[in-house]
């Protein structure tokens, strides 16, 4: 917890436990806590230290007094407040449900009965408000949780306070009071002298948005937005949803009325109006009336707020605000979507969803983008705050948001925040057919690098704006083998291959699905577990030469042929062609920078590879297997300062991963201390590695002299083996080890038919050294197309 609510916890001990944070809001953060006294769970909100500094404690306790005093089924109650060193709390029951704005973000539109019902819900409890002398000043779908079928207001008089008490204190503090989409035009403005009618106003924008999707007034800029807001009315309801009723259309088009003077008297007016039992709107003198005074002071009216808003960003708004955000946006990070869905089993489309869009953004030359694998350590809503997480990636801004897929449609909410300052910048949200996800994906893309001035080439913009539609059927598959290639189990694995396949029969134009069936078969013909790399070799070359030759500009395309064309037919030079086309397609692809720096170090060209290397890790800081094929490089230079930084960063990032051990043990061959690696490799077993862990411990214990314990192992290795038939390569390490240069050289050159991927590190791994002078290793490094 943050040191004010740490404090506030210790201050509190006798009263309340803290237990966890549950979200933050422009104005204050909320605690899970849990009432000693009366043994049940509440909510503590604590304003924001500026908000607390600018308020004052007498005046924010004189406020919430006023504010306990309203008693009415459909508002929130406080239970409790005060003030602790200067922090502001106040305390209220823990409702079990959900707020307005979650249930909008996964309907988009409720039905009519269920948005008039929440509308008269919600219009009762402000009536009654309004009447004890109390106006909320900030209604909006986050301040109305949902429980058990009943709309409770949230926050009452909290608001009004913090305005009339701070002036001008809060402007460029990131606190903004009110949220743009449902401000009144008076409140806009700027007007501190607003009245219930401003709350009316925001019942109806509120309205508006449950029937047609989206509030009544949207832009693209908070320019835009507010010259509609003071010149323009909203479309009617019947234009964007048929099926309402008349008289609802008027009575929420009422309340939207620019003039504070031709909207509903009472928010009871307006319940009964949406029942059809109140007045009709045309029975108000005021409606009959547009005074030249409203009109002449538009310009006055918006030129002021534009000054106001400035200096007013907010996380909640869905406006960008370039003038609070000066500094350059230049590297992003787009943090997991969360999934919104109705089916809890569609986490693999919320997963894919994020990885699309950041591929997308990778396209972009003139951004670096942060790559899914070290953004994926932030999924969850318990992620730290924005300038956290902006200074562990690096990052100049972070796009966060949620997908939400309903039937044949699929629904994209997203927000851009320059993360170093925690403000708001830009929002807005996309919905196309799940036969166009691909150009939403685009639309999306293109709409952020718009947002942030990024200068985009004309193939860049082309690229983004001529996604082709796709069977759902096909994409599904594709997202479901990608998610099971993050998780790279042997189980996982062969069902990653099952999902491509199906993904590219389904849609034999499918680039990115052969890539991926490409990069999977890749991945299993390293360990051979379930698959040798004889048996995958063909398969690979099939899926990754198809891609290209569906699509020569995805970049992920030309990447996993480069692996191919390096790794297995030991074309060197073709393969880092293919890697340099990948990084022109996609600057930001960062297995494409983690292919080239191997290959490069493979050639023992490390400096070339340590620069491409640290690019990858650039690209994605957090990835532990881009941290260990750079330390790789390290290893064959022996720099055992920055290898063994390294294994402790990967060990950091993920304690079960052998590959950092293994990293460790390698070191330990390069510099004679083939006892030291023994330890390190028996740790690496255990973390269900691939049998080849095995076969470098036999190889250790054999360089150490303990003869006995590498043919033990050896045997054991054959135990582990389908049909004790040995890898050959496994084989040579263990002959390797024991000396035996002849049988070392036969199953060397038996796992060269066999399409080793091991084999490519004969010319800078110094465990080959006792075999250099002899001609048929000679002969096998000139297979393998090295150059003396």
């Amino acid at each position: 917890m943050p040191d004010g609510a740490t404090r506030l916890a210790e201050a509190l001990s006798d009263r309340y436990r803290i237990e966890r944070e549950l979200g933050q809001g422009g104005m204050a953060t909320v605690y899970l806590a849990r009432d000693l006294k009366h043994d049940r769970e509440v909510a503590i909100k604590v304003l924001r230290p500026e908000i607390g500094t600018a308020l004052g404690a007498e005046r924010f306790l004189t406020e919430i007094r006023i504010t306990a005093r309203l008693d009415h089924p459909r508002i929130l109650t406080l239970i409790d407040s005060g003030a602790v060193d200067g922090i502001l709390f106040y305390v209220m029951p823990l409702v079990r449900g959900e707020s307005l704005r979650v249930r909008l973000i996964r309907e988009r539109q409720l039905g009519l009965e269920a948005a008039l019902d929440i509308a008269r819900q919600v219009a009762s409890a402000l009536d009654y408000a309004h009447r004890q002398g109390v106006v909320h000043r900030d209604i909006k779908p986050e301040n109305i949780l949902l429980h058990e079928g009943e709309a409770i207001l949230t926050d009452f008089g909290i608001a009004l306070a913090v305005i009339e008490a701070s002036g001008d204190r809060l402007t460029g503090t990131g606190v903004s009071i009110g949220t743009p989409s449902y401000m009144s035009p008076e409140q806009a403005a700027g007007d501190r002298d607003v009245d219930l009618r401003s709350d009316i106003y925001a019942l109806g924008a509120l309205t508006y948005e449950m029937l047609a999707g989206e509030p009544p007034v949207t832009g693209a800029t908070a320019h835009a937005v507010i010259a509609k807001l003071m010149t323009e009315r909203p479309t009617s309801l019947r234009v964007l949803r048929p099926t309402v009723p008349p008289t609802v259309d008027a009575a929420v088009m009422r309340a939207l009325a620019k003039a504070p003077l031709d909207r509903f008297p009472t928010a009871r007016d307006f319940a009964e109006a949406l029942s059809g039992t109140g007045m009709r709107p045309g029975a108000s003198p005021a409606l009959k009336r547009r005074t030249l005074g409203l009109a002449a002071g538009i310009v006055t009216v918006a030129a002021i707020f534009l000054v106001a808003y400035a200096r007013w960003p907010s996380r909640t708004s869905n406006l960008a605000d370039p003038a609070a955000t000066p500094r350059t946006i230049r590297s992003i990070a787009v943090l997991p979507l969360d999934d919104y869905s109705a089916d809890s089993a569609q986490a693999y489309f919320a997963e894919g969803m994020t990885d699309e869009l950041t591929a997308d953004l990778a396209t972009i030359s003139s951004l670096r983008i942060t790559s899914r694998g070290s953004t994926m350590q932030f999924a969850g809503k318990s992620r730290p705050p924005a300038p956290v997480i902006a200074k562990t990636l690096d990052v100049d801004a972070i796009v966060e948001g949620s997908v939400t897929r309903s039937g044949d449609r699929v629904r994209i909410t997203a927000q851009l925040i320059d993360a170093r300052a925690d403000r708001h910048l830009w929002a807005e949200s996309f919905e196309r057919q799940s036969s166009d996800v691909l150009a939403l994906q685009g639309e999306l893309a293109s709409a952020i690098a718009l947002a942030i001035n990024a200068q985009l080439t004309p193939r860049e913009q082309a690229r983004l704006a001529t996604a082709k539609s796709i069977d759902p059927a096909a994409h599904d598959a594709y997202l479901r083998g990608r998610f099971f290639f993050n998780r790279p189990t042997d189980e996982n694995l062969r069902k990653a291959i099952a999902q491509f396949t199906d993904a590219v029969r389904l849609n034999p134009g499918f680039v990115a699905a052969y890539s991926g069936l490409a990069d999977t078969y890749i991945w299993a013909a390293y360990s051979e577990t379930f698959i040798t790399a004889s048996e995958a070799k063909p398969k690979i070359k099939a899926a990754a030469e198809a891609a290209v030759q569906l699509d020569s500009s995805s970049a992920e395309a030309h990447t996993s042929l480069g692996v191919y064309r390096a790794w297995f037919e030991h074309d060197w030079e073709g393969g880092l062609e293919e890697f340099r086309r990948a990084i022109a397609l996609s600057p930001n692809y960062a297995f494409a920078h983690d292919q080239f720096g191997q290959v490069l170090a493979i050639l023992g060209r490390f400096g070339e590879a340590i620069s491409e290397g640290k690019l990858a890790l650039a690209l994605d800081p957090l990835s532990p297997s881009i941290l260990v094929d750079v330390s790789i490089t390290f290893v064959f230079q022996r720099q055992v300062a920055a290898v063994k930084e390294m294994v402790r960063k990967t060990a950091e990032l993920d304690p079960t991963f052998f590959a950092g051990p293994q990293v460790d043990a390698w070191l330990d061959f390069q510099l004679g201390g083939y006892r030291d690696a023994v330890p390190k490799l028996e740790r690496a077993r255990r973390m269900d590695a691939p049998r080849f862990i095995t076969a470098f411990l036999a190889y250790a214990y054999g360089k150490s002299g303990d003869r006995g314990r590498a043919l033990s192992t050896l045997e054991e290795l054959k135990r582990m083996s389908p049909g004790r038939q040995v890898a050959p390569f496994n084989l040579a390490l263990v002959y390797l080890g024991l000396g035996d240069r002849d049988r070392a050289l036969d199953h060397l050159e038996r796992a060269y038919d066999a399409n080793s991927e091991f084999l490519v590190w004969l010319k800078v791994d110094r465990i080959y050294d006792p075999l250099r002078g002899e001609p048929r290793f000679i002969t096998l490094m000139k297979k393998m197309n090295f150059k003396p």
